[in-house]
């Protein structure tokens, strides 16, 4: 049992690692761009794969969500995403959300019930999501501005931020005018979509739940096969997602 529940955690992690490779290539889907900068849901992947899995996944999550961020950032040269190839911009402040994720989701499922930690997970997902806008807004202004260590200015960076500072006054104004719109959609989103489909897999461990849903059958000896629950299921999460991410476009396209 304990080694079928080790081959789904990695099987499914393996999923979420997959959907923020595709939701980052995928034009408009991981990073919604709009003017100089672009708004994310993959944020989304990593609260839901922190909720079900913990702390240790979801920093693994938080990684590659940084990675794939500093890589896609070189497709936007000369906007304020370009910075994100500081890897102190792009890749720490995601670590560090997917981390956090993990802590937050494992204290209060040890310290509530099934139906009130997928009630309160809500507002959680919604209070991380501000953490995340927070975390990355600080280590762009700290690392990127300000460029404490040199390497906006040392990767030729500087115009850029010249061009927004001319173009917002401040970095203030550039908060407030831009990103605090965009910001409010992402906090949406991760509210309606991490508990949605968190909830199909029952609470806690993922592979556990697998067999209480009846996605997995054993047929003896050891042995497993998906059952059509399956599809079933799939069909409810990727619904979500995709009636999720249509409204988040719309919702930044009617703000900005």
């Amino acid at each position: 049992m304990q080694n079928r529940k080790s081959i789904l955690t990695i099987s499914v992690s393996a999923i979420f690692l997959a959907l923020i490779i595709v939701f980052s290539y995928i034009p408009n889907l991981g990073y919604i761009t709009l003017g100089p900068i672009s708004f994310t849901t993959i944020h989304i992947i990593v609260l839901i794969g922190a909720m079900i899995f913990g702390k240790w996944l979801g920093l693994v999550y938080g990684t590659f969500f940084g990675i794939f961020s500093l890589i896609i950032s070189f497709q936007y040269p000369g906007t304020v995403n370009y910075l994100f190839i500081n890897p102190f911009v792009s890749v720490l402040p995601r670590i560090l959300f997917g981390f956090i994720s993990g802590c937050v989701f494992d204290f209060f499922r040890k310290h509530t019930d099934k139906a009130n930690f997928l009630i309160i997970s809500a507002p959680i997902a919604g209070i991380l999501t501000i953490m995340h806008t927070f975390l990355t807004l600080i280590c762009l202004y700290v690392f990127g501005y300000l460029d404490i260590f040199r390497i906006s200015q040392a990767l030729g960076m500087s115009d850029i931020i010249e061009a927004n500072e001319a173009l917002f006054g401040s970095f203030g104004n550039f908060i407030l005018v831009f990103i605090a719109p965009g910001s409010v959609c992402e906090c949406a989103a991760a509210i309606i979509l991490t508990p949605s489909i968190s909830s199909l897999y029952a609470y806690h461990k993922l592979p556990t739940n697998f067999y209480k849903l009846g996605v997995v059958k054993e047929i003896g000896y050891g042995e497993t096969i998906f059952s059509r629950k399956l599809d079933i299921i799939l069909v409810a999460l990727f619904s979500i997602v995709a009636i999720g991410l249509c409204a988040l476009v719309l919702c930044l396209y009617y703000l900005m």
